[in-house]
């Protein structure tokens, strides 16, 4: 699993500056509204992992592999899922919970849980597979989930996948503007020098 700090060290051996022209980011992060969520357990054995899934075809891809059929309508140009697989438990009574769900300038922070079953509480004893899904706003920005109480974040292989092709993206087109900003230096310099060889000679006014 990918880690978000890992994410962040891909490009600490160079900086740059933002544009004077972009917005300055706001770190205030605000709640997000779960629009539908479902939690149970998978119909067989499951693989444990955190997922943001943005598109109709990544969603057809995610259900089919979970064996999962969510009767549900995703419009994905305007939402997303955030789905959470806990992995094969020995018995019944766990769940799955995303707990609260922030947004920032930056990033999409998921938060969730496993409840496990009461001291008291009767459970099957069969193998479960806890699973919660959830459908949010869709946002450009990253999602990273942490698993409450633990202080941990996760970074999904396709958002990592994703975030790694825009900083790419993004160092390919400020190393143009820095190629086109240096070719306008250069020119400034050589018509300055120009100017300064061609300067025509003072005017003086006779009384």
């Amino acid at each position: 699993m990918f880690t978000f700090a890992a994410l962040l060290t891909l490009h600490t051996s160079s900086t740059w500056a933002a544009p004077s022209t972009w917005a300055a980011p706001t770190f205030v992060s605000k709640a997000v509204e779960q629009n539908s969520s479902v939690h149970g357990d998978l119909p067989g054995p499951g693989a444990n992992g955190v997922y943001a899934i943005r598109s109709a075809e990544q969603w057809q891809k995610f259900q089919s592999a979970q064996r999962l059929n969510w009767p549900i309508t995703v419009d994905f140009n305007r939402d997303m899922i955030v789905a959470v697989l806990l992995g094969t438990r020995n018995t019944g009574g766990y769940k799955a919970q995303i707990s609260d769900i922030r947004v920032t300038d930056w990033v999409v922070e998921v938060t969730y849980s496993e409840i496990p079953p009461q001291a008291n509480q009767t459970v099957s004893q069969a193998l479960t597979n806890p699973y919660v899904v959830s459908v949010i706003a869709q946002s450009p920005a990253p999602v990273v989930f942490s698993k409450e109480n633990f202080g941990s974040h996760e970074l999904p292989y396709d958002e990592y996948t994703r975030m790694t092709r825009q900083i790419s993206e993004m160092s390919y087109q400020l190393e143009d503007e820095r190629r086109k900003n240096a070719i306008s230096q250069g020119r400034i310099q050589d018509l300055t020098n120009l100017l300064t060889r061609t300067a025509p000679s003072p005017v003086h006014q006779h009384n």
